[in-house]
This record gives C-alpha cells, sequence and structure tokens, in this order.
C-alpha cells in the first residue's frame, strides 16, 4: 500500500506589535533600530515611509517627550499626537517587511523588529544576545539586547566579581533596551541576558558583556 508523505508545513512569523502600547525609550530605540537596519537594505527596499520621514517623526517624539516633562495638558496631549504618528508610520513599515518576510524568520529579524511565531507548536527558546551596554547616564546601565522567538519576557543577570556571585534584575518586556538602575560609578558589571518561556521555561543564559558605570 502507498504512502503519503505530508508535506512540511510552512512556518509563519509575525513582527511583535506591542510597541504601539510601549514606553517612550522602547520606541525611541525601535524606531533607530529600524533606520539602522533597512539603511540600503537589500530586500525592503520600499517601505511605505521614508526612512528621513521617520527620522523627522522621531525628533519631534523625543522633543514632544522632553516638553512632557514640564507638565501641562498641552504638552501631554502634543507628546502623545507625537507618539501616535510616529507608530503609526512603524506599524505600516512592519507589515510591509511582514508582507515579504513572513516566511524566514532571518529576514524578519533584519527589519529591526522583534518578531513571533504563528506556529502553536512550543519547543525550547533560542539563547538571546547582548549587542552592547550603554553607560551615557550616571548611576545606571543600558543593555541593548537581540531577542529570540517567542521569548515574552526577558530577564538580565549581572557580576561585579568577574561571574563568581550574581544579581538577578526584574523581568523586562523585551530585550532591546533593558536598564539596570541603580549602578555604581566606577563599578565594571559583566551582565547576561536570557528569554523566559518555550517547554524549559528558561533559554540558556547568553554571552557575557562587561561595561563601566559611570
Amino acid at each position: 500500500m502507498a504512502t503519503t508523505t505530508l508535506p512540511t508545513p510552512v512556518r509563519n512569523f509575525r513582527i511583535n506589535t506591542r510597541f504601539t502600547k510601549g514606553a517612550f525609550d522602547d520606541v525611541n530605540q525601535l524606531t533607530l533600530d529600524v533606520e539602522d537596519a533597512l539603511e540600503n537594505h537589500l530586500v525592503f527596499t520600499k517601505p511605505p515611509v521614508l526612512l528621513t520621514d521617520l527620522e523627522t517623526q522621531r525628533l519631534s517624539y523625543q522633543a514632544t517627550n522632553t516638553e512632557s516633562r514640564k507638565g501641562g495638558v498641552d504638552r501631554t496631549r502634543a507628546n502623545a499626537a507625537a507618539k501616535q504618528v510616529l507608530t503609526d508610520s512603524l506599524m505600516q513599515i512592519a507589515l510591509y517587511c511582514q508582507g515579504l518576510g513572513r516566511h524566514d524568520l532571518n529576514l524578519l529579524l533584519s527589519s529591526g523588529f522583534e518578531v513571533n511565531s504563528t506556529n502553536r507548536t512550543s519547543g525550547p527558546l533560542d539563547t538571546p544576545s547582548i549587542k552592547d551596554i550603554l553607560n551615557n547616564v550616571s548611576g545606571q546601565l543600558t543593555v541593548r539586547g537581540i531577542g529570540v522567538l517567542n521569548g515574552r519576557m526577558y530577564k538580565v543577570r549581572s557580576s561585579t566579581d568577574g561571574g563568581k556571585t550574581w544579581t538577578e534584575w526584574p523581568l523586562f518586556n523585551g530585550a532591546r533596551l533593558m536598564v539596570l538602575s541603580p549602578t555604581v560609578p566606577g563599578t565594571t558589571y559583566m551582565a547576561e541576558v536570557c528569554a523566559m518561556g518555550g517547554t524549559t521555561l528558561q533559554s540558556p543564559w547568553s554571552n557575557p558583556v562587561s561595561m563601566m558605570a559611570m
């Protein structure tokens, strides 16, 4: 009796659009990542929003956010309006990239956005990585990570004694921008990140990256 070979299911991937409800730092950093990723991209050559316009909207959002910290209803409304304009543009670009790369995880990740899978089959998570650590604000370090497929939350641990002992920080919603505060100026922190979820509940820890706090 002849056997029937079922075709391998085509995997679909979806850009994570939680950025529409993100805080200022998250939206601002995502925009920078997308601008950098799509500059001279070989596949995503015609985004629906020009990168120059996206940059202008990001700078406007930065300006209104600074003003909103002074208080006042008008400043708050202006900041909310600028954020809406920027996240609307990011959404248009995300849908464009998803349309072209929904079956290719590596291609979709190259857009600068975080990605989820529509495949309901659960498995162990891949290992996230740390792109770099910023120390441009006194008393804090900003870990810029690269997330993994289906990573829901991310955990950072740091060591000031070369990895002999570790301190775990509160969970973060994304890997792109994880702020460690307070930190001790003049102290070198070695940091690692892992993703939470999957069948093992937690991914392996990433590569360690060190930075001295200011």
